[in-house]
């Protein structure tokens, strides 16, 4: 079940745009794959990534059941 929420949410990550994430498979798992790489990426930016990943991770398993 991770798998598929971590797959869908990382749709949802994209399609939101409001954060740059997305999902890979690593080692046969989904895994969020987070853009952070720009020397400007502040504190702030970091939690709004957090924020918009807690929110739409609770509509992914809320619309999973």
């Amino acid at each position: 079940m991770l798998d598929e929420v971590n797959r869908r949410l990382g749709a949802a990550l994209l399609a939101d745009g409001r954060v740059y994430a997305g999902a890979t498979v690593h080692d046969g798992r989904v895994a969020l794959r987070p853009a952070i790489v720009n020397w400007r990426i502040t504190e702030a930016d970091v939690d709004l990534l957090v924020d918009v990943v807690r929110e739409l991770t609770a509509k992914v398993v809320a619309e999973l059941g």
